[in-house]
């Protein structure tokens, strides 16, 4: 019995994709792994040819893993929606890490906006993900604010300055993430204040949290975005992360940030009560939220150590579980 099990709890995605009958790929590499460039002028991400919807799904998948997880399990026509925004905010994200200066990352999002404009216009350029998004604005009236809001944060760290003070962390957070929720949450045709505070709070935290686990990959790369405020608080520097006997200052700083990441979770959860019953699952991702942060506090907020840098193989099922009871 043992050896099924682990094989069940070493293929979460396929599990999740047994419960829902889906065909999808299985290759997914983790969150944080360097992202290399996609064609622009090819719909391939991997060895087979992908229709654009496709396409979306896979880069979702292979890039954004637990928000793949979360947005398999929200009913259609939410799900095709959420697919495509989500592999719009990931091809914003990858421009960064896909560049060697922020000249040419200034000239790829140009692109972008450029081509935003271009399919707000029904003339979409021959780009899987923008030709979906073309789908998706003509069916859902997007707003066109959200997704240059997604652009302009990520085109604000394209010159690898550290965050002010955890305030602008938090606004970046507010750009970067929970634009993505005002943006389904509007394709799902909800209008709701109860929804857009919840989906704020959960953005936020779910930001904090994915700035966290990126701190040993920007570290690699020579980058640091602790907010200037907290490293100072703490007597932090780029060279002292890479030295044990100054672990703890860094610790001190990660658990002062995940109080803040844990306080917008809690808030989130106790509009739960206010919101419609159909919403609650676009909200899933605060249950990979809360597992991580409560890894960090198991592993006294060590970022660097090997339990925060792994995928969790038992997220499908948690995620399955909150979904059988609409929670969040």
């Amino acid at each position: 019995m043992a050896a099924p099990m682990r094989i069940i709890f070493n293929n979460c995605d396929t599990f999740v994709k047994g419960i829902l009958k889906l065909e999808v790929g299985r290759l997914a590499p983790t969150f944080f792994s360097n992202p290399s460039t996609i064609s622009y002028n090819e719909r391939r991400i991997s060895t087979k040819k992908l229709d654009s919807y496709q396409y979306c799904q896979e880069v979702v998948r292979k890039y954004d893993y637990e928000n793949y997880l979360c947005t398999l399990l929200l009913p259609e026509p939410v799900k095709s929606t959420a697919f495509v925004i989500r592999a719009f905010n990931v091809e914003i994200a990858q421009v960064r890490d896909s560049v060697s200066t922020s000249t040419i990352g200034e000239m790829r999002m140009k692109f972008w906006k450029d081509a935003l404009d271009k399919t707000y216009n029904n003339n979409p350029p021959e780009q899987p993900v923008l030709q979906e998004l073309a789908k998706v604005i003509n069916r859902a009236k997007l707003l066109k604010s959200w997704l240059l809001r997604l652009i302009a944060s990520r085109e604000a760290l394209l010159t690898d300055k550290p965050f002010v003070s955890v305030k602008d962390l938090e606004t970046y957070c507010d750009q970067a993430v929970v634009s993505v929720y005002y943006l389904i949450l509007q394709a799902s045709g909800v209008s709701d204040v109860h929804c857009d505070h919840a989906a704020s709070h959960i953005g936020k935290s779910q930001g904090i949290c994915n700035f966290l686990r990126g701190i040993p990959f920007n570290a690699s790369r020579s980058r640091l975005f602790l907010p200037l405020e907290i490293m100072s608080k703490y007597k932090i520097s780029q060279e002292m992360l890479f030295h044990a006997d100054q672990k703890k200052h860094l610790q001190d700083a990660v658990f002062e940030l995940s109080t803040v990441a844990h306080q917008h979770l809690k808030l989130a959860r106790q509009l739960s009560s206010d919101l419609p019953k159909q919403v609650k699952r676009i909200f899933l991702p605060a249950v990979a939220t809360e597992i991580y942060l409560k890894t960090l506090e198991e592993t006294d907020f060590d970022v660097f150590h090997p339990k925060n840098q792994r995928r969790n193989n038992l997220l499908a099922f948690h995620l399955w579980f909150h979904k059988l009871k609409n929670t969040y």
